[in-house]
Formats: C-alpha cells, structure tokens, sequence
C-alpha cells in the first residue's frame, strides 16, 4: 500500500506530506488546505516520487486473530480481532497457526453518513509476532515418566492385551467397556507415519474416523474427550455451529471433531473430501 502520499500547493509551491491513517480505515485523506501559514489555499496537486519508491509503499496485511480455542467450555463463541502487518511481518504466519502478537491498539472509525452514529472498532497494529506451533508440539517426556512406561510393559509383557485394556479404560473412564471404539479413537489419536509410493505419489497416515450409533451411545463424549487430551484440536457441530476461520483450518496439525456430521448439507461434506484425503486445502 501507499503509505505517504506527497502533495504540491499550487499557489504557494509549498510540499509537504500526509501519512496513511489507521484509526480512518487505512486511507490517505487529504488535506483541507495547504499547512503553510502564510497560504492556506486548497488547490495542490499529487506529486509522483520515483525516486522514494522504497520509502513510499510498503507491504501491508491484515489478518483476524481468534482466541484460542481449547480455554472455552463446548457451545462458546471465542472473540477476534483485526491486526494490521507490516513490511517484514507480512506472511509470517498462516491460517490455523497459534502466535504470540506484541501490538499497539488502534481505534479505527466506522463510515460516517448523515443522521447515523460512527461505529468505532479496536484493531491492533502489530509489532512482533511469534508463530507457536513448535512449541505446542513438543511433549516434556521426564526420565521418571519413561521408567513408568517400560515397568508398566515389563509387568504386561506375556499378557499385552490385558495391558492395552488397561490404558484403554483410562482414556474417556465415564464410558464403561467399548474397548473396541476406544481402540479406534486411541489409534486415530496416535496417527501414523506418511510416506511416498514408488509413483511419488504422497500417502497420508493419519487416519479418519466416523462413528455411527443410536442417540444416547456416547458419541459426544468420546468427542469432547478427544478434544480435552488433544494440544491442538477443534470441536465443532456440523450444520448448527460455523466457525468464521474454518473449523478444518484451525485444527491444522492436530485433530477436528465434528457432531452430528449427517447434519451437515451435502456440499459442505464434498468440500471436506480433498482435506480429509489430501490433508490440504485449496482455495479457488
């Protein structure tokens, strides 16, 4: 964007300039009259610096942040907000990651009409930002933690069924037996390693689940479970709740739980088919 614009007063030759505003919908207003004092004159004329190109644009974007979702109870509706990137912070992150912002607030004023009252909004016009995904990835796997996995497998190791029974009970506990469910659910949990067949083609190893069964069966819970013990994951309802930035985007790197999917319209179900296989998404 153009962020200062050079003017000319025509009756003075006096040249002065005027920087973009944030807080009036990122525009360059111009000026009433000519800020010499001996002039005040309101004809002048824009004047094209080649030259200062550089000092002049400046690369300009502006993303919506959303709070994170894993601090809200199912059914809330977290707050964003508009933030304002500049020269090297423009695409240093992407839809769906986690970041830390260091920003100033911002008011920006709404359009103004006769006989209307302005609207304001806070924006925040960033300074630093920190993409966070590495981190949320790490596991802190103490030397005391790693003894207790190999003594747990040491006691089960000619019966390791009875000890995969064990650690299945554990995950979603309000949920007698269903070990066989539970064992699907740990394993898409788990997920798997991606590999390349001999034609290069990219072969995903994280796999999908749908769980089908009477109402009353636990479905939702095993959900809400798998949301609670999961870093980075997104619960959402198919055809009651949407979320603005994309419940499939959000979840990106971790797990996307999806209620009552039959809800869903049939082209919202088409429009998953390329994340679910692909795991990646186009945008046209």
């Amino acid at each position: 964007v153009e962020s200062i614009q050079t003017y000319q007063c025509d009756k003075c030759n006096h040249e002065f300039s005027v920087k973009i505003d944030y807080s009036n919908k990122d525009l360059l207003v111009r000026p009433s009259k000519c800020p010499s004092n001996d002039c005040q004159s309101d004809k002048f004329k824009t004047i094209n610096l080649e030259k200062n190109l550089k000092n002049v644009m400046r690369d300009y974007q502006e993303i919506k942040v959303q709070e994170k979702l894993d601090v809200f109870s199912a059914g809330t509706i977290p707050k964003s907000i508009v933030v304002i990137l500049e020269n090297d912070l423009v695409d240093c992150c992407k839809p769906g990651d986690d970041v830390t912002i260091n920003a100033i607030v911002v008011r920006r004023w709404g359009r103004l009409l006769n006989d209307m009252r302005c609207d304001i909004d806070l924006i925040l016009f960033a300074n630093y930002v920190k993409v966070n995904n590495e981190e949320q990835t790490q596991i802190n796997i103490t030397k005391e933690k790693e003894k207790m996995f190999s003594d747990f497998w040491q006691k089960y190791e000619k019966r390791p069924l009875t000890g995969r029974n064990i650690i299945l009970s554990s995950y979603c506990p309000q949920l007698y037996g269903m070990y066989i469910v539970k064992l699907a659910v740990c394993l898409v949990l788990t997920g798997g390693v991606s590999r390349n067949d001999s034609s290069g083609t990219r072969v995903r190893g994280e796999s999908h689940l749908l769980l089908v069964g009477d109402p009353g069966t636990g479905k939702s819970q095993f959900l809400k479970y798998a949301n609670k013990i999961i870093p980075k994951s997104v619960l959402t309802t198919g055809g009651i709740w949407h979320l603005e930035a994309g419940a499939l985007v959000l979840a990106d790197g971790g797990i996307c739980c999806v209620d009552e999917f039959n809800c869903m319209k049939e082209q919202e179900k088409m429009s998953m088919l390329e994340a679910m296989e692909q795991q990646s998404i186009s945008v046209a």
